[in-house]
């Protein structure tokens, strides 16, 4: 396993996940990330670290820079699967990769604020 992946497993191992009811207007099951359009783009915290959401993947950023590859780096994986749940104010995104699952779901609090559910108090800035 490289270090990128590494990183990026013990990134989320460290994190708890939650899911909340599924109050989505659509969920998609397939092999790519389509995050919706009001929530593309970077959004950071105060400490400058957050999230890049772009048209077909998603970023974790610390300090306003990449410190892994971006989750469709882990595609090639033979059992690599995408389910989301998306609506106007809500973004889950559930993916499988060598065996784990790994869910990310934000919710938007305004058009340049949203909340990362696993993490009580989290906030993010559009920038």
């Amino acid at each position: 396993m490289n270090n990128k992946m590494k990183k990026l497993l013990l990134l989320s191992a460290i994190l708890v996940f939650a899911c909340s009811s599924d109050d989505s207007n659509s969920s998609v099951n397939n092999n790519t990330f389509n995050p919706p359009n009001w929530i593309q783009g970077i959004w950071l915290n105060s400490n400058s670290s957050g999230w890049e959401f772009r048209q077909d993947d998603i970023c974790l950023l610390f300090l306003n820079q990449a410190v892994a590859d971006c989750l469709m780096a882990n595609s090639a994986a033979p059992d690599f699967s995408v389910y989301e749940e998306i609506s106007e104010t809500r973004y889950l995104a559930r993916f499988t990769n060598g065996g784990s699952e790994f869910t990310y779901e934000f919710e938007k609090i305004s058009d340049d604020l949203i909340s990362w559910v696993a993490v009580d108090g989290s906030v993010y800035e559009r920038q």
